[in-house]
């Protein structure tokens, strides 16, 4: 790591500024000479911000604490649907003319702004809704999420059983003018989703809004929908949004995590024998958690295996 302040020589102006050797500064006189005729030579430091935070493979650098009125920022919500009978994802396209009349198709996934008065988990489901034409539910998956447990489940269940909470945020800046001539720009903010499709759904007709009736709905394989979506943040979101998808469903038959359930946390591992299709609360699993894993470890019941051997039963996260 370096240092987080630069040390450069310069040279003293007569105006007390600092000039480097190549300044184009206007209105600088030359360089303040020493009683000998020679240059005082100095070195200054100019602080520089803290570098990002730097989090996991999966996300991008932190960004600066900030705030952001009303006018300078929207919320949205995505969703990438995969149909878990045939392990495909829904992909959208559209037709756009260039400036030259050039046709190009763009591919990418539903989304859209928060209407008032509406939950970014609802803004997920109406946007798939409304611009795949398919039925979507939410899909349960084993998320690391840091969101706290529903009141009653307490502790962190969360990151063993399925809950529906967004697996990403994504950030990026509207360009001034975007929606008017007095519109300054401002911060999007979209949380996204991992929603499901039954292995019998069809597209419905007349779901999209005006400006989205030329899309079109595709049902293809993860590898074809790689490929449609190469680059960018949207590969890497179906990437993620499928390794979970991967992981809950091996996790769930997994002898290990249904011992886990049974002996830590008083789950019967038969509730989540119909996964994905659970029945979900809101945004979280309604978790049938009769005790939290601390409170097993910190007082485990009579003739139950102790915290050494409690241990040993947790399955790798």
């Amino acid at each position: 790591m370096g240092s987080s302040r630069s040390t450069f020589p310069a040279y003293i102006s007569s105006y007390g500024y600092p000039t480097s050797e190549s300044s184009s500064w206007r209105g600088a006189p030359a360089t303040h000479r020493h009683h000998r005729g020679q240059p005082i030579r100095a070195s200054y430091t100019i602080p520089r911000p803290p570098p990002p935070n730097v989090f996991s493979n999966d996300s991008s650098p932190g960004v600066p604490a900030s705030l952001w009125f009303a006018d300078d920022f929207m919320l949205g919500a995505g969703m990438v649907i995969i149909q878990p009978s045939t392990g495909k994802v829904v992909v959208l396209s559209d037709e756009d003319t260039d400036e030259r009349g050039q046709k190009h198709i763009q591919y990418f996934l539903p989304k859209g702004r928060k209407d008032v008065g509406e939950s970014l988990e609802q803004t997920a489901l109406r946007e798939a809704y409304e611009e795949s034409g398919y039925r979507v539910s939410f899909l349960p998956l084993i998320i690391p999420s840091h969101a706290p447990n529903p009141t009653g489940a307490g502790g962190t269940v969360h990151r063993w059983l399925p809950s529906s909470e967004p697996i990403y945020l994504h950030l990026y800046q509207w360009s001034r003018g975007h929606y008017g001539r007095d519109d300054t720009g401002g911060e999007y903010l979209t949380l996204w989703y991992v929603g499901q499709i039954g292995p019998d759904a069809v597209v419905e007709t007349g779901t999209r809004m005006p400006d989205e009736v030329g899309y079109q709905t595709h049902l293809v394989s993860r590898e074809e929908a790689m490929r449609l979506l190469h680059g960018g943040e949207l590969l890497r979101i179906v990437d993620k949004a499928y390794q979970l998808f991967e992981d809950t469903r091996a996790r769930i038959q997994d002898p290990d995590w249904q011992q886990f359930l049974r002996n830590v946390l008083g789950v019967d591992p038969a509730v989540y024998a119909t996964w994905p299709n659970l029945e979900l609360e809101g945004p979280v699993l309604a978790y049938p958690v009769e005790r939290t894993a601390e409170e097993w470890y910190e007082d485990p019941p009579d003739g139950e295996p102790g915290n050494s051997q409690r241990a040993a039963a947790q399955p790798a996260l």
